[in-house]
């Protein structure tokens, strides 16, 4: 995958192309999204840039063929020659191994270095880079993680940390690099009837895995009402046991003649190839619906324990999504689950109906969906369709509900405001049509929200006050001191208002970061920087409180009805 740099000497300068890395050393489904990325990149600048990869070996040589189509060169690293986790490894082979990559990455001359990984091995990796800018997380001379563009700090404080995002990781992506999202009306789903179904029943955590008897029920109902249909089951060598399970099921002895074991018999680019237009996806979150998305045929994910379903649902429009109602979803992955709640509330009998109806070529709709189902079999589920917003982000609109849940009211707000406040886009949706209980909910937000500003006007007068104090013939130490104890105060109260408001934790949390990455190499400059970030701070809850407010007129004056004179 390496190839040879090309020898740009008799290029002139002016006219030597500027050269973008991007780390991204995570897995299969990352790297998928990260190649989208720089589709979107060479769209909207086309050769003008040399497009740079640095990924892992293990996972980079399997999507060789998609990361040529867009990067012109790729590296790949194996961590374990660079870590102390094999015994045939030392800490002088180690370092000989860290010195050649860096060798090998500074064979480039680097003008942006790009880290969308989010580990503390690509924030190491990304400290050893020599790049004339970087963008995203890195170890800096005193190995505190420094973050200094605002999409990046939001990622890193928010996507790891809170349920709220409600950016897809592609778009977040995009934002971070610089690509102007927008509709893309090529990326979109094409449907028809359908007569493969490619099923992807795996994954990596037990915790993402629906039960095998719940997959067995769906195949057999499937086959059973639809005879020309044919089942694929795809997945990795390690899959294949797991499958034979489902595939030897006495249910499903009558249709084995229709039921093809895939499981590590392809490579991915081979994989991608059997995705025809005769085809269509089911599956949980995992690279194989990402590859999918790639062929644009019909999807149909189903979202469990940890995974965030707004992130990583399939980049493109038309794709539908399936997640639980369960409150405690989604759960972080190191949360320890003794029963799956979250697994038994998506019924066999909606997943089946959804994938007759998607297989068919028609639409998922409420009604289409009632036609065969009892509200016991849809009352714990969330049906969800991608679509672009107006800010061309690529978004989750519910199937079921006219009404938006509280959750997904929070999140179309921090949308508009982090777009407007980090690009000064401003969307035009529509205000969500809320219930009572979202009504109720969105006036004690209010209550947090106008606390938050406050704080935040707060440490922008004290950080004023110190410039002042700075600035003046002879500083008064004592009084710096008590003006920058009063800004650790108004983190702490920070911190209880994100306990007792939980789902302002994202404002708070972005706040902490940028504090915790402040610019400049003088006090003044950092405190100068310290005062913009509570000015976001500010304009983010000023945002956030407004779109509160409009949306409850809006909702309460939708309930207003003239009362009917009657003459009597």
């Amino acid at each position: 995958m390496e190839t040879a740099k090309k020898d740009s000497t008799e290029i002139p300068p002016e006219n030597v192309k500027k050269t973008i890395a991007i780390v991204q050393i995570l897995r299969l489904g990352d790297i998928i999204q990260t190649i989208q990325t720089a589709k979107s990149l060479r769209q909207e600048h086309g050769d003008k840039y040399k497009l740079l990869l640095i990924a892992r070996k293990q996972f980079a040589n399997h999507l060789k063929d998609q990361i040529d189509e867009v990067f012109d060169e790729c590296i790949t690293i194996d961590l374990k020659d660079l870590v102390l986790k094999s015994p045939v490894v030392n800490l002088d082979n180690s370092l000989n191994n860290i010195r050649e990559l860096k060798a090998r990455i500074s064979t480039h001359n680097i003008d942006v270095c790009v880290n969308l990984s989010y580990s503390k091995t690509a924030n190491y990796l990304m400290s050893l880079i020599t790049a004339s800018h970087k963008i995203g997380p890195y170890y800096d001379e005193n190995a505190n993680i420094s973050i200094k563009d605002k999409w990046s700090q939001y990622l890193y404080a928010n996507v790891l940390e809170t349920s709220l995002n409600s950016f897809n990781l592609v778009d977040l992506y995009k934002l971070i690099i610089g690509v102007a999202p927008k509709e893309d009306e090529k990326n979109t789903v094409k449907t028809g009837n359908k007569n493969k179904v490619f099923i992807h029943p795996f994954a990596s955590d037990k915790k993402k895995v629906w039960g095998d008897s719940k997959w067995v029920e769906v195949i057999f109902k499937f086959l059973r009402d639809n005879e020309n249909k044919q089942v694929f089951l795809v997945g990795s060598k390690s899959d294949q046991e797991a499958c034979k399970k489902i595939i030897e099921n006495p249910l499903l002895s009558s249709f084995k003649e229709r039921i093809n074991d895939l499981t590590g018999k392809h490579n991915i680019t081979e994989l991608k190839n059997l995705l025809d237009d005769d085809s269509m996806f089911i599956g949980h979150d995992s690279m194989v619906s990402h590859l999918a998305s790639l062929k644009k045929i019909p999807i149909i994910t189903i979202s469990l324990g940890p995974v965030r379903t707004a992130e990583t649902v399939p980049y493109v429009a038309g794709a539908y999504n399936l997640s639980p109602q369960t409150k405690c979803f989604p759960c972080k992955p190191d949360t320890a689950c003794d029963f799956y709640q979250c697994h038994a509330d998506i019924p066999y009998q909606t997943v089946n109906e959804a994938l007759t109806i998607v297989s068919s070529g028609e639409d998922l709709t409420k009604d289409s969906l009632n036609k065969k189902l009892s509200h016991f079999h849809l009352n714990s589920i969330n049906i969800r369709k991608s679509s672009y917003n107006s800010l061309g982000l690529l978004s989750l609109e519910s199937v079921l509900e006219d009404q938006a849940t509280y959750d997904e009211t929070i999140r179309k707000f921090f949308v508009i405001t982090w777009s407007y406040l980090f690009s000064e886009v401003e969307g035009h949706n529509d205000f969500p049509i809320i219930s009572d209980k979202t009504h109720q909910k969105l006036l004690i937000d209010m209550q947090g929200l106008q606390q938050l500003f406050e704080l935040s006007e707060f440490g922008k007068k004290y950080s004023r006050y110190i410039l002042e104090e700075i600035s003046c013939e002879t500083p008064n130490l004592n009084k710096i001191k008590d003006y920058s104890k009063k800004v650790d105060e108004i983190e702490r109260l920070s911190g209880i208002i994100s306990e007792t408001h939980p789902q302002l934790s994202p404002v708070i949390n972005f706040g902490k970061m940028a504090r915790a990455n402040l610019h400049g190499d003088n006090l003044v400059q950092l405190t100068e920087s310290s005062f913009y970030s509570f000015h976001d701070q500010a304009n983010a809850t000023s945002v956030m409180y407004e779109l509160c407010e409009k949306t409850l007129t809006q909702n309460q004056k939708s309930k207003t009805v003239k009362p009917q004179t009657t003459i009597r």
